[in-house]
């Protein structure tokens, strides 16, 4: 009787409907672009290294650029849906394990909604603890990360219930508290290694209560500050516990993590990547939360936070300054990417929630509202609020419904262009794009492959340089615009490579800096006139809608704007005129 009352209770039903809603957000288009992993980062860092865990029987990863949280995670469920065949459902039907492990990224990242509701309830009340979830559950950067086996958007897990744990450290102070705020912290850095911003707020929590703002005990300082101590020093064990728990080998293998973080950190300070238009960081990232979480919503945190700081300073103090000093850290790094920002969602929400809170209470004042009426305002007040993120959301789930112009690109070429026919594909899809049935690679063989994937050979390379230096670069996803030069027309007939498949997130890139790459802009207006435009596929609409080099480095990969129709660059397919074409691989 006491569950079915709790069900009745219309805080649960809004809780449950909210979560009803964040579930079938992140599962709407989870197998968008299967058996292929177009997201060059979901395909290098977490699903293979958890595959590799059943082929090796090993729980070393061997790598340490993310920890190894996430890898854990996907490998647990792997070992629940597939008991004795990970392996040989990996080789023979890899979209169901990349499916296993998206849908359990998703279920984790739609257990934060709840975390962040409790976490709303504990700091301020359940209206403000449900719009959080509300918040949390629609808004765009989480609902798109969601979608794919990374660790941005199932860190947020971890991180709300740490924020639960603190609110209860601020709050009371007790020892399970601060247990519980070390552990899920733990479990966040080692999902996701900036969650360890929040260790300011744990800090700030405990110091308040040392300073008698929350005791009961009295006016003896060392009566206050000994269970601050000792519930910190709980938390710090817990936390190392939580952390070696999800990444072991950051301690069992301590040179790999060691150099691996230095290369993260040098990676983040390289310099602005060729396609970047934006070089301060600061501007990005205000940018970024204007759609990733929504203009409605940054508003309310910026109104929530400086209510706080009006009428409850206390919990302002544990919630803003972590996240300030976040946004300075990165807003310094010359390396931007909107889901970088995306880890001080859950404070946010928070904020905005209580900033949501307010202003439905201020206009009920205002009104002379209250009781039912004070209440449907409250909900239009949530509704506005969630409402920009609720219908890019919808949208881009619709989107990732429908197939990728890279799909699409194969499935032409495969009626038109022989099997062992040596191609030339910009850096724009996996190896597995090759093979029928996107099975996985093994190492740079080209084994089974429909078609030969042309690669420069090193004394072409040579020969190359001596015209045009940037030859001398990998012709990889980053580096790839520095070697051309028209010149390579030329090449490309004595090679027998006659058909090109260029798209817009490669070209894209030299168009947005066209003083970086002069000689690759040159090559793409020389390109229309040395070889013939056979396919055109865009995912503005009919080939030849939208702009011709559309390049950004988040819209290009979570289609956030309402143009978009279906996944993927622009492609096109191009035949070289008064070419032979070739067939099979260049002998080294």
């Amino acid at each position: 009787m006491t569950r079915l009352r709790a069900l009745r209770n219309p805080w649960t039903v809004g809780l449950l409907g909210v979560l009803a809603l964040a579930l079938g957000l992140r599962l709407w288009g989870v197998r968008y672009g299967l058996p292929l992993a177009y997201n060059l980062d979901e395909r290098s860092h977490f699903v293979p290294r958890a595959v590799e865990f059943f082929q090796s029987d090993s729980l070393n990863p061997h790598y340490q650029l993310n920890p190894s949280g996430l890898i854990e995670w996907i490998a647990a469920a792997l070992a629940i849906t597939h008991p004795h065949g990970v392996v040989k459902t990996w080789n023979t039907d890899p979209a169901d394990v990349w499916t296993v492990a998206r849908v359990a990224s998703a279920l984790l990242s739609t257990s934060a909604i709840a975390f962040i509701y409790a976490a709303g309830v504990r700091l301020f009340d359940r209206r403000a603890g449900l719009v959080a979830a509300a918040l949390l559950a629609t808004s765009f950067l989480p609902v798109h990360y969601a979608h794919l086996a990374l660790n941005d958007a199932p860190s947020l897990a971890p991180s709300a219930l740490a924020l639960f744990a603190i609110a209860g450290v601020l709050r009371f102070g007790r020892a399970r508290d601060y247990a519980l705020a070390g552990f899920a912290l733990g479990l966040a850095i080692g999902f996701k290694y900036n969650a360890a911003y929040l260790l300011a707020a744990l800090l700030i929590a405990a110091a308040l209560r040392a300073s008698g703002r929350f005791s009961e005990i009295g006016g003896d300082g060392r009566r206050r500050l000994t269970p601050a101590l000792s519930g910190l020093a709980l938390a710090g064990a817990a936390l190392v516990a939580g952390f070696l728990i999800t990444d072991p080998y950051s301690l069992l293998d301590l040179d790999r993590f060691r150099a691996d973080l230095k290369h993260l950190s040098d990676y983040t300070k390289g310099g602005l990547l060729l396609g970047e238009t934006q070089r301060s960081g600061y501007v990005y990232y205000l940018w970024s939360i204007g759609w990733g979480l929504g203009i409605v919503p940054a508003v309310l945190t910026v109104a929530g936070g400086v209510r706080l700081l009006l009428r409850d300073r206390l919990t302002a103090l544990v919630l803003i300054p972590g996240p300030l000093v976040f946004l300075a850290y990165i807003g310094t790094q010359e390396r931007h990417f909107a889901r970088y920002v995306m880890p001080l969602f859950p404070v946010f929400c928070l904020l905005a929630a209580a900033g949501a809170v307010w202003l439905g209470s201020w206009l009920a004042g205002r009104f002379g509202w209250d009781g039912r009426r004070a209440a449907v305002l409250g909900v239009a007040v949530a509704v506005i609020a969630c409402a920009q993120g609720l219908v890019y959301s919808v949208h881009n789930d619709i989107v990732l419904t429908r197939q990728d112009t890279r799909d699409a690109t194969r499935a032409w070429m495969v009626d038109h262009i022989p099997a062992g026919t040596r191609i030339l594909v910009e850096p724009l899809v996996p190896q597995e794009w090759y093979r029928d049935g996107g099975l996985p690679v093994a190492d740079r063989s080209q084994e089974n492959f429909r078609w030969t994937r042309f690669i420069r050979t090193r004394a072409d390379i040579a020969r190359l340089a001596r015209r045009h230096p940037g030859s001398r670069k990998n012709a990889d996803f980053a580096n790839y615009e520095y070697t051309l030069f028209p010149g390579l027309f030329d090449y490309y007939r004595r090679r027998g490579v006659c058909w090109i498949v260029s798209g817009s997130g490669q070209s894209g890139r030299a168009f947005n800096n066209p003083s970086r790459v002069p000689e690759a802009i040159r090559y793409y207006r020389q390109l229309p006139r040395e070889a013939e435009l056979r396919y055109s596929v865009s995912p503005f609409g009919r080939a030849g809608s939208g702009p011709e080099h559309p390049f950004q480095y988040d819209h290009t990969v979570d289609y956030y704007g309402l143009e978009y129709e279906r996944p993927g660059p622009v492609m096109n397919v191009y035949r070289v005129r008064n070419c032979t074409p070739g067939k099979g691989a260049i002998a080294r």
